[in-house]
Formats: C-alpha cells, structure tokens, sequence
C-alpha cells in the first residue's frame, strides 16, 4: 500500500515538472507510457527504502563478492605459474637430444669406448709361458742367421718387434703357438696399421715351437713391412692378436 503511494507521488512529481514549461500544452500520455513511468519510478523508489528487503543495495556484501573473484583470480595465477615453472624445469631435466646431422649419420653422441687392453701373454693364450714386448727397429733387412735374411720390398722397410718368450714353471714346458694359428696387426701412432708378414724363420712368434726349459727364455720377432718415411718417430704402439676368432689389443707403447 506504501509502495503504492510512493509510486502515486513519483508520478505526480513527473507530471507537475512537465507541465512547468513556459507556456508550452501539457503532454498527455497515453495508458501504457504511464504504466512505464510508474513503473519505473516504484523501483526507483524502493531501491532507496531502508524499510524494505529490496530496498537499499548491501554494499558490504558486494565488496565482499569482489573480493572473492579478485582472490579466486589471483589463486588461478599463482597455480599457472606454478604449472609453467614444473614444465620448464621438467624440461631442463631432459637429456640433450643429439644434432640432426649426427641422427641422420648414424652417428652416436657419445665418446667411443676406450678399448679394453690384456697382456701379451694372454692375448696368445700361454699358459705357464710369459711373452713380453722388449724393443723395436726400423731396418731395410732382418739378419735372422748368417745363411739367411729377410729383406724389405721396393720403397718400404721393415719394422721389427722383438718379444722375449719365458718358461715361468720349475720344468720343461712345450711351446706350440704355431698351433693356435694367430694373425697379427699393428698400429703405429694411431694412424699407421700394418700387418704382420708370414716368414720361414725359426724365431717368428707367430710359427714358433720349441721345448723351454725351466726359467729359459727364447727370443721372438715380428716383421711388418711400412712404407718407407711413413714412420720416422714412434710414440704408441698397439697390437691386435687374432686367435681362436678372438681379437685381443696389447698397449706396446704409449
């Protein structure tokens, strides 16, 4: 009933400020313009009614509702950022993936193995029989005994290797290394590979047989053919011994 005076007063207050014009007729309005206007101004009204449940907007719980959506905001941030950060350092965690250029290759990234050496003496098989590496020389022939001599061929020259074989038991022991037919390579330098030449001599490690007494030790060559001023200076030396299908690596020098 209140509401409704309030809204009778609006309307005659519009209607009082419209006809104050300066001479000018009275605008009539038709039934539903003045629905509009009523309308219009009971909400106005009771928008400001402290007496009324709709009256007066709580501003308290409006600040409070901004509040939360600024908090909600901000908790939406902090969690991104969060989600941003656990992904970077996931990604710095991965292993470097390696060049295209090596993929394509079929190259590997990573260093070769460094190649796992044995002694002489197991290289070859020996048991209760030593083999050990003492020099090296660079001649045009090997004098093996005054009725023969191995010479080099045209424009190379013959590198000897001289390997003392030792029976370490208190008695007599056989030596057949011929038996187990090993091959032999060589690499001078680390760039220089040759193979070891087949000869008739008696003390060539690779044919040799022979019976050694206790604590007797017999000297061994090996003959390799290189290219004459390939090898002026020797740093490292490395033996490849091929025997039973196995190839071992004995570190001569270096």
């Amino acid at each position: 009933m209140k509401k409704n005076r309030l809204a009778a007063g609006a309307f005659a207050l519009a209607v009082s400020v419209t006809a104050c014009g300066c001479g000018d007729q009275v605008y009539e309005m038709t039934k539903e313009e003045e629905a509009v206007i009523v309308q219009y101004s009971a909400h106005a009204v009771s928008k400001f009614n402290k007496r009324q449940t709709e009256g007066v907007e709580d501003v308290t719980a409006l600040k409070a509702m901004m509040k939360q959506e600024e908090e909600e905001a901000e908790e939406k941030r902090r969690q991104q950022e969060q989600e941003q950060e656990q992904k970077e350092q996931q990604e710095q965690a991965k292993p470097d993936k390696q060049p295209d250029s090596a993929v394509q290759n079929g190259q590997d990234a990573q260093q070769p193995d460094t190649p796992s050496y044995v002694s002489l003496t197991r290289a070859l098989g020996l048991n209760g029989i030593s083999a050990s590496y003492r020099k090296y020389e660079l001649v045009s022939a090997y004098q093996a005994s005054q009725s023969y001599m191995v010479r080099a061929n045209s424009g190379n020259e013959l590198l000897v290797l001289h390997i003392n074989l030792k029976n370490n038991t208190n008695k007599t022991t056989e030596c057949d290394i011929l038996s187990k037919m090993p091959s032999f390579a060589l690499t001078i330098n680390g760039e220089v590979r040759v193979s070891a030449d087949t000869t008739i001599l008696l003390n060539d490690l690779g044919t040799y047989q022979g019976r050694l007494k206790a604590g007797e030790k017999a000297k061994t060559v090996l003959i390799f053919q290189v290219k004459k001023g390939s090898v002026k200076s020797i740093d490292s030396m490395e033996l490849e011994v091929t025997s039973g299908g196995e190839a071992s690596q004995v570190k001569l020098l270096g």
